[in-house]
């Protein structure tokens, strides 16, 4: 019962990630990104004080430190795939952020010496031919936005393999006070630096954006993460989080009209059975072998 509840509460957070993607794309036509990812986390940041402040505890050795590279990896990643957002569909950012799990693997190995599988690899075969078909560079060349948010798979992917190895060590109240507030530091004072803030007018749709990836996808959805991610298996986390792509690309078919090429239909498609692929493979040779 105790990993079901985890296992709903990370669906949840894969839901919540996905609506953020259509919201980002039209955000992007009025709110430089860097004071988006800022105004975004801040409003996050100050929920989560307000509440927790009395639960903070810095006294473990390390965990500054850990705080803060849990944070460096939100901002890298939030900050290419923000920027990425202006120059790519919310569609093709989507699949591609579904990199991330892919990526999983190899990002354990990096840290913990973990063997990455032959099913790993097979992944890696499948979803680069998939995402060969889904961004077209023989058509267009390459899309920086593509590019941008393939750095932000990559940043994810360290990150989830360190709020695995960190919530386990230190805790995880103080652990998100820290990410939290270090985003918020560097991505406003970025927006200082390079952005005008002056063009955010916060009208109403400016205000209701921020409000939902604000609240919804960065107090919520990262309180989510750290607390119940270890309550399940890494495998099964990587499959629930595989439904914020195609959830994503619904909504982003739905609310702003966006569309894919049959050829690109055919490699978001490819992308998504090389990622199942290669996540539920084990699982699923374990259970046949066990019979």
């Amino acid at each position: 019962m105790k990993r079901f509840k985890a296992e709903l509460l990370l669906f949840l957070t894969a839901t919540i990630w996905a609506g953020t993607f259509p919201i980002v794309k039209i955000s992007m036509l009025s709110i430089p990104p860097f004071w988006f990812v800022g105004i975004r986390f801040l409003i996050g940041a100050v929920l989560f004080t307000l509440i927790f402040f009395r639960r903070l505890d810095f006294r473990e050795p390390g965990i500054l430190k850990a705080g803060l590279i849990l944070g460096f990896l939100q901002m890298l990643g939030f900050s290419m795939q923000t920027i990425g957002m202006i120059h790519t569909t919310a569609s093709n950012s989507a699949l591609i952020t579904g990199v991330t799990i892919l990526i999983v693997p190899f990002a354990q190995y990096a840290i913990t010496k973990k063997k990455v599988q032959l099913e790993n690899w097979i992944g890696v075969i499948i979803v680069t031919i998939g995402l060969y078909y889904l961004t077209q560079p023989q058509i267009s060349g390459v899309n920086i936005g593509d590019l941008l948010t393939l750095i932000c798979a990559f940043a994810w992917a360290f990150y989830i393999i360190y709020v695995d190895v960190f919530t386990n060590k230190f805790d995880v109240i103080t652990l998100i006070f820290i990410q939290l507030w270090f985003v918020v530091i560097a991505a406003c004072g970025l927006g200082f630096a390079f952005e005008d803030f002056s063009a955010i007018r916060f009208t109403q749709d400016e205000i209701l954006a921020f409000l939902y990836m604000g609240v919804l996808a960065t107090f919520v959805t990262t309180i989510l993460l750290n607390r119940y991610q270890k309550q399940t298996t890494p495998i099964r986390a990587s499959i629930i989080y595989t439904w914020e792509q195609p959830a994503a690309v619904m909504l982003a078919v739905i609310t702003i009209g966006e569309h894919f090429s049959p050829w690109q239909l055919i490699g978001g498609g490819l992308m998504v059975l090389g990622i199942l692929f290669s996540e539920t493979y084990e699982f699923f040779r374990s259970r046949f072998s066990n019979r």
